[in-house]
C-alpha cells in the first residue's frame, strides 16, 4: 500500500474529493457556506493537526475565513484546537487544528445541538399557546396539533 506521504498535494486533494464533497453537502444542509465544508474536508486524512496558514494555503481561503470557520467547528464540537511547540523555548507555540476524533465528545456535541433545538421549539410552543389565549376558535382548531407536537418534543427532550 502506498502511504499518503508519497502522494503529492494535488493527488492527495483528488483522493479527498469525495470527503470534501460530503462535507460541503453537510455544511449546506446546516445552512453553512461551502467554505465550511471545504475547510472541514481539508482536515480529513491528515496525520497531524494543521496550522491556520496551512489550512488557508490548502483551501485558498483567507486566514480570517479559515479562523472564523474553525471557531464555529470548535464551538459545535466537530474540531479541536491543539497547541504545538514550534521553537526551542517553551513559549514558542502555535495553534493547529484537527477534527474531533473522541466519539464521546462528538456524542455530547450532537446531543447538545439537538437539545437546544428541542428547547427552542418547546419555548415557541409555549409562546403560541399564550398568543392563542383569547382566540377561542383558533385555539380549539389548533389544540390537537399543539398537544401532539408538545408531546413529541417533550418525549424527545426526555430521550
Amino acid at each position: 500500500m502506498i502511504g499518503l506521504n508519497s502522494v503529492n498535494e494535488e493527488e492527495k486533494q483528488a483522493l479527498k474529493k469525495p470527503i470534501i464533497d460530503a462535507c460541503i453537502k453537510s455544511a449546506r444542509k446546516n445552512g453553512r457556506s461551502d467554505a465550511m465544508g471545504i475547510i472541514r474536508g481539508a482536515l480529513f486524512l491528515e496525520n497531524e493537526p494543521l496550522s491556520l496558514d496551512t489550512l488557508a494555503e490548502r483551501t485558498g481561503y483567507s486566514k480570517t475565513t479559515v479562523r472564523s470557520n474553525m471557531s464555529y467547528l470548535e464551538n459545535v464540537g466537530l474540531a479541536r484546537r491543539v497547541v504545538c511547540p514550534v521553537g526551542k523555548t517553551r513559549r514558542d507555540k502555535q495553534h493547529r487544528y484537527a477534527l474531533e476524533t473522541d466519539t464521546e465528545a462528538m456524542r455530547q456535541a450532537i446531543q447538545s445541538r439537538a437539545k437546544a433545538e428541542v428547547h427552542s421549539v418547546l419555548q415557541a410552543l409555549i409562546q403560541v399557546e399564550k398568543n392563542l389565549e383569547g382566540h377561542r376558535d383558533a385555539a380549539e382548531e389548533m389544540s390537537a396539533i399543539m398537544l401532539k407536537t408538545r408531546q413529541f418534543y417533550e418525549e424527545t427532550d426526555r430521550i
